[in-house]
């Protein structure tokens, strides 16, 4: 699957620059506000905990000692703290995306953004602005204003269940819903903002150096510690009790919680021992014993879940598990072929793995075998099996055999983002670009952050351009494909690009104004204005 532009990472010696500084101490000075405020969203908030499902019906509590949620119509903040808020999601999705290598593979992105929006939806009313998955193999998760939520794959790796993945997510949907951000002393939020600073720096440093990310947080972490303990204990305690809340809502474990918590504690342990780097959650928010206990102690309050949520969870955490580790490369042929043995993730992954290697005996015979299990097994399998066979497809130039497999998936899921981006994908390299088109402008409305569907956009009109028949509608293809491509550059934080992509469109429009089809270009005209100002608008936004 493509992704023409991948965000650019720092150099490696730029970044060495970057740790030294800000193990002097001056990294906030050198960093500037606007990368301090992002990691007030990372630092914050990044964390180890667990989610889960949800179930409207059973949200209140009886135990007095939990804690009520804020009112959800209003989230307990002004209109204008809620414009804020969304300004600052969105200037923190645009420097996040222009920083960090991501994992864009769709199928993973509309599982875990699932779990997200469920567990969201329990808390608060507004849709989370944004999630981020990043393709970083340490433990780590983040929230940040305005509702954006990230977690690196190392988070999925690391957990043994969905239950716990989804623990960690809930945690992070608690600091958002409480409000935690807009809470606290003025010197509070000074100290945090130094360390999002720093946090910015590591999670850019981390794709390059992982000893170097590790030393930025670190001396971050060392600046402010004695200023924002007290906070960083009272928050976190708060978001471990409001997040088993929502998972418990949800129809996750809560109970997975403290397992993630003691597995996590065990591993800081030894890191301790090796005189090895924590991780990242572990560093900015200390798992002391008498969280630990508490929360193990607030679990046991929640009853278990049925063995079918049980296993309908764990059969989907299994295929997840799985295409994280074959889609970043983590795993070799032997690991594959030795777990799928008694794995069913495994054993779609090693076919995906088959077919990136060009083994496409190997990878069809796993598909046969795949495709005859009794429908109810191969029915938990979609639409994952009809998306790996479709790749398989694609790499061996079968477009059309690709869409109509995918056409079959999408005509059952509709709603689903990862099918319209494959099959959009097939559709215009099968010279149906204009369908591919139809499909994806609706993803773009309801997300506009939605970098591979900009992407996918600008791909189909250029296709578009190149083989029609009008020589009208080639231009407005073209000029389509610029504006689209602003867009990805404009939430990847490269303004000037997208300036010059909008600089270069608007050109086109004006003349196309001086022919016969100046009707056509004056909308053209007006959308791109709009588009411009919007940018040099998110260019000017400093937090």
């Amino acid at each position: 699957m493509y992704y023409s532009h991948r965000p650019s990472l720092l150099k490696k010696s730029l970044l060495k620059k970057t740790v030294k500084t800000l193990a002097e101490g001056a990294f906030a000075l050198k960093l500037g506000m606007s990368a301090t405020l992002l990691m007030l969203a990372t630092t914050a908030n990044a964390i180890s905990t667990q989610a889960a499902p949800f179930a409207y019906d059973s949200w209140q509590s009886s135990n007095a000692d939990e804690l009520d949620l804020p009112n959800l119509r209003g989230q307990g903040l002004s209109f204008a703290e809620q414009y804020q808020n969304k300004l600052l999601g969105e200037w923190s999705l645009r420097n996040i995306n222009g920083r960090t290598k991501m994992e864009h593979d769709p199928w993973i992105h509309e599982t875990v953004k699932d779990i997200t929006w469920r567990l969201n939806a329990q808390a608060r009313q507004q849709a989370p602005l944004g999630l981020v998955i990043i393709d970083n193999p340490s433990i780590n998760a983040f929230a940040a204003p305005g509702g954006v939520i990230g977690l690196n794959t190392g988070t999925i790796l690391a957990a043994s269940s969905m239950d716990e993945l989804a623990s960690v997510i809930a945690h992070e949907v608690a600091h958002i819903s409480q409000n935690h951000y807009e809470s606290g002393a003025d010197e509070r939020k000074k100290a945090l903002l130094m360390q999002i600073g720093g946090m910015l720096a590591a999670i850019a440093a981390s794709a390059v150096d992982g000893d170097a990310a590790a030393a930025v947080m670190m001396g971050s972490q060392t600046a402010t510690m004695n200023s924002s303990m007290a906070f960083s204990r009272n928050n976190e305690r708060e978001a471990d009790r409001v997040g088993m809340q929502i998972m418990n809502q949800a129809g996750y474990d809560p109970r997975a919680m403290p397992r993630f918590f003691a597995t996590m504690n065990q591993q800081s342990q030894l890191n301790q021992t090796a005189n090895q780097f924590l991780p990242s959650f572990v560093r900015s928010h200390p798992l002391s014993n008498e969280r630990l206990s508490e929360s193990q102690s607030r679990a046991q309050r929640y009853t278990s879940l049925s063995l079918n949520q049980q296993q309908r969870h764990q059969a989907l955490f299994d295929l997840l598990y799985w295409r994280v580790q074959s889609t970043g490369k983590h795993v070799s042929e032997t690991a594959l072929t030795t777990a799928a043995k008694n794995s069913v993730g495994a054993k779609l992954a090693l076919m995906y793995w088959y077919g990136e290697q060009q083994r496409f005996k190997e990878a069809n015979e796993l598909y046969t075998e795949l495709s005859a299990l009794p429908a109810p097994q191969r029915q938990v399998l979609e639409p994952l099996l009809s998306i790996t066979q479709s790749q398989i497809l694609t790499e061996q130039n079968q477009w059309q055999q690709a869409a109509e497999l995918l056409e079959s998936q999408q005509r059952l899921y509709p709603e689903r983002r990862d099918l319209r981006l494959y099959l959009a994908e097939a559709l215009t390299n099968s010279n149906q670009p204009t369908k591919a088109q139809a499909l994806l402008k609706p993803l773009t409305e309801q997300q506009p952050s939605d970098r591979y569907a900009w992407q996918s956009l600008q791909l189909a009109n250029e296709k578009i351009a190149k083989t029609t028949d009008s020589a009208s509608l080639a231009k407005i293809a073209t000029i389509n494909a610029l504006r689209y491509r602003s867009h990805d550059q404009l939430w990847s934080g490269r303004y000037d690009r997208a300036l010059t992509s909008l600089t270069q469109a608007k050109q086109l429009t004006e003349k196309m104004q001086k022919t016969a089809q100046a009707s056509s270009a004056r909308p053209l005209h007006a959308n791109i204005n709009a588009e411009i100002k919007a940018v040099k608008t998110a260019k000017d936004f400093k937090p």
